[in-house]
């Protein structure tokens, strides 16, 4: 039985290993979408209290939950991958390993960034003329547009590695 146990936990201590870059792109994109998403809801709520226009409402809530969603993304980001773009001994930036890192991220997250606001945007303007309550339609689109980007960006991510090869 003890076999079992220290094979199951080799896999499982190999496996977060191996996807640790996937593992924390995740988290990162999880804890920044749950702060624009609360800051979303807040927006939602008083842009409804002082106006019926649907798309003024949708924009002010995409956009407030954007900016919140990429600021602390970016804070995330460089937190967790300063080691992988600075030199160990000097603790200077690689310029090189840096820009090649954030060429990667910058077209991952655009791309990630453009299915998630105008998915939000257009359903958002579509709850809100089905008399859904603007809390809901920023729930409700918010989760189908987050569904929709993790899945495409996780895809991407794992065809343009980030990080270097599937190797390192």
């Amino acid at each position: 039985m003890k076999w079992r146990v220290d094979k199951i936990n080799r896999f499982l201590k190999d496996t977060y290993l191996k996807y640790y870059n996937t593992f924390s792109l995740n988290k990162n994109l999880l804890v920044s979408g749950i702060i624009g998403f609360l800051v979303s809801i807040v927006v939602a709520h008083i842009s409804a209290e002082y106006s019926v226009d649907f798309v003024l409402n949708s924009a002010l809530t995409v956009i407030a939950g954007y900016l919140t969603y990429k600021t602390v993304f970016a804070i995330l980001f460089h937190i967790d991958n300063k080691q992988k773009y600075t030199r160990r001994l000097t603790g200077k930036l690689n310029f090189q390993k840096f820009k090649q890192i954030l060429i990667k991220m910058l077209f991952a997250s655009s791309v990630f960034d453009i299915v998630n606001n105008i998915t939000r945007f257009i359903l958002m303007i579509q709850l809100l003329k089905w008399e859904y309550t603007a809390v809901e339609a920023t729930t409700i689109s918010s989760i189908v547009a987050s569904v929709l980007s993790y899945v495409i960006i996780n895809i991407i991510m794992r065809y343009i590695h980030v990080f270097g090869s599937k190797k390192q």
